[in-house]
């Protein structure tokens, strides 16, 4: 099984991972908003960590179990 989508799908968590990091947290710190600058710490990691399991995933699905 092909998904011609996934491809998209890691570049847009790895990349909207570290806008979230660049842009949201610095504005939050810079506001003195220490709960939502911990919120989109946790949701720019988690959404890198997200792109990077999807690329591992895919790369073991290719190479180990196809």
């Amino acid at each position: 099984m092909y998904l011609g989508y996934l491809n998209y799908v890691m570049v847009l968590c790895l990349i909207s991972g570290v806008l979230i990091l660049l842009s949201d947290t610095k504005a939050y710190k810079h506001a003195e908003l220490n709960k939502e600058q911990k919120v989109s710490k946790f949701l720019g990691w988690s959404s890198i960590a997200m792109g990077i399991a999807l690329m591992v995933g895919s790369w073991l699905w290719q190479y180990i179990f196809w």
